[in-house]
């Protein structure tokens, strides 16, 4: 006599979330990513969102939203049930430089982030950071440029993939507070001439800047922000785990 199939139990999420990526599959789905604060990183299936706007009408990015996805042990996406606006950030939206470094922000985030698990950093310092350009309607464009690029140092160090600026990665020798070092990214920061450093030169100044960045303690960089924001672009080259688009 058969045996009755032993129907495994689904699983149900309910968490706030950030919208990372939304990718268009059949005729009327999405698949949908989320960075979300229990359980990290998350996929799901939306059945009919581009049939329907008022179905999933809060799967905007920049927005905190609160999600319900339903997954099954023996399906690789679970299936996205519930999405609406927790917190809307209406502020940020209105300005274009804000949103473009929102929207850096997540694209690093989607590569810096590992699967499997809440990453309670990353989850502080993405939100903060758009909080801050949400609710400072007349912060500057160096300003954002700055706030950026500190997050971005910072999710770094969150991943394990701290820069040193303060001393040689390699043989730990402090780095005169006045004296101009050398930079290699792939090195995991800077690397002294005796140990074969090579890379780029960073000033005593803009070495400063940098860890001053990290530690959120300076609200401009003095035009150095650009080159800190390339300088994350370029370890998260060497590191990311996930796409750069």
């Amino acid at each position: 006599m058969a045996r009755p199939a032993t129907r495994l139990a689904q699983t149900r999420l309910e968490t706030a979330a950030l919208l990372v990526g939304r990718y268009p599959v059949g005729e009327a789905d999405l698949i949908v990513r989320f960075f979300t604060e229990t359980s990290g990183m998350v996929g799901a299936i939306a059945r009919n969102a581009r049939r329907s706007d008022k179905r999933f009408s809060a799967l905007e990015p920049l927005h905190l939203l609160r999600v319900r996805i339903d997954s099954s042990p023996v399906r690789e996406l679970g299936t996205l049930t519930e999405a609406h606006l927790e917190r809307p950030r209406l502020g940020l939206t209105t300005r274009l430089s804000a949103m473009e470094a929102g929207g850096r922000a997540l694209r690093w985030l989607r590569r810096a982030a590992p699967t499997g698990g809440a990453e309670p950093q990353l989850w502080y310092e993405i939100n903060m950071l758009l909080d801050r350009l949400d609710h400072m309607s007349g912060m500057d464009d160096d300003a954002v440029e700055t706030l950026l690029a500190g997050t971005g140092l910072r999710l770094l160090g969150a991943t394990g993939w701290r820069l040193e600026l303060e001393q040689c990665v390699r043989c730990a020798k402090p780095c005169p507070e006045r004296s101009r070092s050398i930079l290699d990214v792939a090195a995991g920061g800077i690397v002294c001439r005796d140990c074969g450093g090579r890379g780029e030169v960073l000033s005593a100044a803009e070495r400063v800047a940098l860890v001053a960045a990290i530690t959120g303690t300076v609200t401009s960089l003095d035009g150095f922000a650009r080159r800190a924001i390339d300088i994350v672009e370029r370890a998260l080259d060497v590191h990311g785990r996930g796409e750069a688009t």
